[in-house]
C-alpha cells in the first residue's frame, strides 16, 4: 500500500493485490485520495484557460499553488524558455515557505490532450496533479486530461480538482 501524506493530500493506494492470509496489523483499507486543501476555486481554472487561449498557437503553462497557513490558492505563470505550437520548455516555480505546488498545467494548444514521454519523465519523481489541456481552439474544447503523480506512480483522478468543473477526465 502506498500511503502518502502532504499538507494538501492524503493518499492510500494499493500497489499489490490483497493478500489472502492473516495480516498481523489488519487489512490495508480502501483506496482513497483526498485533497486536504479542498477543491480549487473555479475562477483559477478560467484564468488559466484564458491565459492558454491568449498564447495560441503556442503551448503555455501554469501552476496552481496552495498556502497551508492561509489556505489560499494562487496561480503562477512560469518563466517560459521556449514555446512553439508543438514544444514547451518552462521552469517549475520554487514555492515560498508554507506554499505548495498543487497542479502543474500545460497546454497542447490546438492539438489533443495527452501525456507525452517528456511529460512522463518530468512527472516521474513528483507529487502533484498534472493536467494537460488540448483542443483550445476547437468549438467542442477545451479537453483536459488529469492525473495524480505520486512518487513515481501516475494515478487517475476520480474527479476534477476544481470546484464546479466537468471537464477533467
Amino acid at each position: 500500500m502506498l500511503v502518502l501524506r502532504r499538507p494538501w493530500l492524503e493518499l492510500d493506494f494499493p500497489i499489490t493485490t490483497p493478500l489472502s492470509l492473516h495480516v498481523p496489523y489488519g487489512s490495508t483499507g480502501a483506496c482513497r485520495a483526498e485533497l486536504r486543501c479542498g477543491l480549487i476555486p473555479r475562477e483559477h481554472l478560467d484564468h488559466i484557460l484564458d491565459h492558454f487561449r491568449a498564447a495560441l498557437p503556442n503551448e503555455a503553462a501554469a501552476f496552481v499553488l496552495w498556502n497551508e497557513a492561509t489556505r489560499e490558492f494562487a496561480v503562477e505563470f512560469p518563466v517560459i524558455d521556449e514555446a512553439t505550437p508543438s514544444r514547451l520548455v518552462y521552469r517549475t516555480p520554487v514555492p515560498q515557505p508554507d506554499w505548495h505546488v498543487l497542479c502543474d498545467f500545460h497546454s497542447h494548444g490546438v492539438g489533443p490532450a495527452f501525456f507525452s514521454t517528456t511529460d512522463d519523465a518530468d512527472d516521474a519523481h513528483a507529487t502533484k496533479i498534472a493536467i494537460v489541456v488540448g483542443w483550445l481552439g476547437d468549438p467542442g474544447g477545451p479537453v483536459m486530461l488529469a492525473r495524480l503523480c505520486a512518487d513515481g506512480m501516475f494515478l487517475p483522478l476520480p474527479r476534477s480538482p476544481f470546484s464546479g468543473d466537468r471537464h477533467a477526465d
